[in-house]
């Protein structure tokens, strides 16, 4: 087993090599970029709109039901051409559903903090998460473009963390010296 993970040191590097590229890309990433891969999505789920509608109109050529379908379907194509129509919009309404789902989830925390009858040896983590929860989902409710901007460039340079130590740790598994060690060989077994 300690062989086959030495030999796999590469794969270390390669993902550190990955983790940095990607935090280097979350550092440059700014507002138009998102813009754009927001168009994308709303291509993307426009698609699948179509898709949906397309087997709408097929189940109801074959006398099938298909009311909810086509109700998926249209929801879909509009909420995709509202992506692609409106791409600032849609972002600032996505990122406000996420702060008010991050408020209710901090308070959920705070809930089950409270109401913890036991005593807990980490009860300060959760306290300290719920409270972060909370103030993430205020700042993306109050300002989400800035605070999903600032979000980005932590996430970013923790990456570029995480793969330097990636790259690190995969150097040192490939200069590990292998631990000879002396396990004791079964004794033949003698038949009379």
């Amino acid at each position: 087993m300690e062989q086959t993970s030495k030999k796999n040191w590469w794969f270390l590097i390669i993902n550190g090599i990955i983790a940095i590229l990607f935090g280097i890309f979350l550092l440059f990433f700014d507002k138009d970029q998102i813009q754009v891969f927001m168009i994308y999505i709303g291509i993307a789920i426009l698609i699948i709109g179509a898709f949906l509608l397309f087997a709408a109109i097929r189940n109801i050529r074959k006398n099938k039901h298909a009311g909810m379908l086509l109700f998926e379907s249209i929801l879909t194509l509009v909420i995709g051409l509202i992506m692609v129509l409106f791409p600032s919009f849609s972002l600032k309404f996505f990122l406000i559903i996420i702060g008010v789902w991050a408020i209710i989830l901090g308070i959920a925390q705070l809930a089950i903090l409270i109401n913890i009858k036991e005593k807990m040896a980490n009860k300060n983590i959760l306290l300290f998460n719920g409270l972060l929860t909370i103030v993430l989902g205020v700042l993306l409710f109050i300002d989400p473009i800035t605070t999903a901007g600032i979000v980005l460039k932590i996430l970013g340079a923790f990456a570029i963390i995480f793969g330097i130590l990636m790259i690190y740790f995969g150097f040192v598994l490939k200069v590990l010296k292998p631990v000879i060690s002396e396990e004791p060989k079964p004794e033949p077994e003698i038949k009379e």
